[in-house]
């Protein structure tokens, strides 16, 4: 009778412990599930110098497709950026080349990026872009539909803490303007370098 009393509480202890192991590992689980959610779906912001078309400076906010806790990489699903810069800094002597062109003035876009979150980062981006330029002795607003097919990738890292980094990205991409009230169109390429905290 007392070893089945003995057994009966043995028994009952390792239900229990099992029981515990179980619950912790579920709580675990389900706070990973979150944490995961919760890393990849907020928004987050760069910033970044364009060389080229426009030449200035960029803001971008983005969403990570996925958890890279070993590198602190980058793979961005959905970025939203704008842009200001001067038109033709670097590229004047094509811009005249291909089109009726003179001169560039202020430029500024809106795009919206989608990536696919492999090796690169490939990404299409669609947007508007409007400002000032000279077109056949004019200096006037035109509005600009923007397409954008490109590459980023990261090139540095500094790891700042077990849950944060600093982050450089470089981006090149072929940069293609539409004038939405002239006969003016250009294809170029457009790359710069993207600073990020993560």
């Amino acid at each position: 009778m007392t070893s089945t009393i003995q057994l009966t509480r043995i028994f009952l202890a390792v239900l229990l412990v099992l029981n515990g192991v179980s619950a912790y590992s579920q709580h675990k689980k389900t706070n990973w599930l979150q944490d995961k959610k919760e890393y990849t779906g907020r928004w987050r912001m760069g910033f970044g110098v364009d060389l080229l078309e426009p030449t200035g400076a960029d803001v971008q906010f983005y969403r990570l497709s996925k958890i890279c806790t070993n590198d602190f990489s980058i793979l961005k699903k959905i970025a939203v950026g704008v842009w200001v810069g001067k038109e033709g800094v670097l590229t004047s002597s094509v811009l005249k080349k291909i089109n009726n062109w003179e001169s560039g003035g202020i430029r500024y876009g809106l795009d919206l990026k989608f990536h696919i979150p492999i090796f690169l980062n490939p990404y299409i981006g669609l947007g508007a872009e409007g400002g000032t330029r000279k077109l056949n002795g004019t200096l006037a607003f035109y509005p600009d539909a923007v397409v954008r097919l490109g590459v980023e990738q990261k090139v540095l890292g500094i790891k700042l803490s077990s849950t944060s980094s600093f982050n450089a990205t470089i981006f090149i991409d072929a940069k293609a303007n539409k004038c939405m009230t002239n006969d003016f169109m250009y294809i170029l390429p457009s790359a710069g370098v993207r600073f990020h905290f993560l």
